[in-house]
């Protein structure tokens, strides 16, 4: 059985074994996941790796809304603007997807980055794009008959527009409704929350197991039955 596995920094694995690399003990796993990705990024990364590739199941762990990802072509001498960010100029926040080079924003401080928030969106329309974009993979990969499921790093934070009715919530699995990782990991105590970026560090390896067993391998199961009893 191969997995593909999407999402933001609680899937990377680049501290520690997080939930790809803990379900690499059961099946094959592609993983896409990446420091700081927006849901745009996310989006785009799984139509890429779905487009490539055969999948017998597909997770997406969806980001917050208001991250912002950047084809980066030097616009702007944007690419001198990266590197006088010293939180985001790492090779984690600059991926090359398919021939093109994005810039994961995530909570830059960059003056340009502010202004854009600031003076050029407002909250609600991304809360909007994400809707939309999860809406988009969730046609997609019905349309390819991949079986799939979403999960979600933050709680859902659009659940306050109608315009969330749209989803099929059928697919999605939480630990509690519209509740998501972050907020699991919350009942740890070794699990500390800073939202310092230069600082911060993703759920422990021990949290990201019991979340798989608890979150993951129960939706998993509803079509492989025999999935998850590594973890019983």
């Amino acid at each position: 059985m191969k997995i593909l596995c999407a999402g933001d920094g609680f899937g990377k694995g680049h501290i520690w074994p997080m939930w790809p690399q803990i379900l690499e003990n059961i099946c094959e796993v592609d993983n896409v996941c990446q420091v700081g990705a927006g849901n745009e990024y996310i989006m785009n990364a799984t139509i890429d790796a779905c487009t490539k590739n055969d999948y017998d199941f597909v997770i997406v762990q969806w980001a917050e809304s208001k991250r912002l990802d950047i084809i980066n072509k030097n616009q702007n001498n944007l690419a001198k603007l990266i590197l006088n960010d010293n939180v985001y100029k790492t090779k984690f926040s600059n991926i090359n997807l398919s021939n093109k080079l994005w810039w994961l924003s995530s909570a830059s401080q960059t003056e340009f980055i502010k202004n854009y928030h600031e003076m050029y969106i407002t909250k609600e329309q991304h809360y909007l794009r994400s809707i939309h974009q999860i809406k988009y993979i969730e046609l997609f990969l019905k349309s390819k008959n991949i079986k799939f499921m979403f999960i979600s790093t933050p709680n859902l934070d659009f659940m306050h527009l109608d315009e969330h009715k749209i989803l099929d919530f059928k697919v999605w699995a939480f630990h509690k409704k519209y509740k998501g990782m972050e907020d699991y990991a919350k009942k740890y105590p070794e699990y500390k929350v800073n939202k310092d970026p230069a600082t911060y560090k993703q759920p422990q390896t021990k949290i990201h197991k019991q979340f798989v067993k608890d979150v993951i391998c129960p939706r998993l199961r509803q079509d492989y039955p025999l999935m998850g009893r590594y973890f019983d």
